[in-house]
């Protein structure tokens, strides 16, 4: 029996590695050709989200329960809805999705499922419509105001929640809450998507 000597077997190794970087590779161009609302920096972490998340390495995830737990890894924060609207309208293959189904979600713009992350700037500048005064801070009535009747609504549980959280950043001896400090409390709670 002939033991080949550790240099041989690095050099194998070596090819190897190679030949999987190469194959990343022209998979990442071929992807990029074939997916051109998607910029060659998302698909690589569309890509390496979705890998994480085939935890048997098949090709495949089952919609139920691992898109809702994919989507949010990539930075989305869907309602309970949203994930229902895309996982009826995308799932054409029985409860499970593949690569090229889940760049399809991600590029789609007609229905837009993928949602831009939120800039702090963006938050200041929503908050800043409704500080009449300019004083750069706001009631917990306007907050309320703003999360109940536009946009987006929040129920009441949910307003709660939201308000209870916002008090943390409210100076003790004011009634208003500096619109900065929401934000910055906001980003660190979660700093990929508000």
């Amino acid at each position: 029996l002939k033991v080949p000597r550790k240099s041989h077997l690095a050099s194998q190794l070596g090819h190897a590695n190679q030949a999987v970087l190469l194959h990343h590779r022209r998979s990442a161009m071929d992807l990029a050709e074939q997916h051109e609302g998607l910029t060659t920096a998302e698909l690589s972490k569309l890509n390496e989200a979705f890998n994480l998340w085939d935890k048997q390495g098949q090709g495949y995830i089952p919609f139920n329960p691992d898109f809702p737990n994919l989507w949010r890894s990539i930075g989305q924060n869907p309602t309970e809805k949203e994930l229902k609207e895309i996982i009826e309208a995308c799932d054409t293959a029985g409860g499970h999705f593949n690569i090229e189904a889940f760049l399809k979600i991600c590029e789609s713009d007609n229905p837009r499922y993928m949602k831009d992350s939120i800039r702090p700037e963006q938050l200041i500048e929503a908050f800043k419509t409704f500080d009449k005064d300019g004083k750069g801070a706001l009631t917990v009535g306007q907050l309320r105001y703003m999360m109940q009747c536009m946009g987006d609504k929040l129920d009441d549980q949910e307003a709660d929640d939201f308000i209870a959280f916002v008090l943390k950043s409210k100076p003790e001896d004011s009634d208003e809450i500096p619109y900065e400090d929401i934000v910055d409390a906001l980003m660190e709670k979660d700093p990929r998507n508000v």
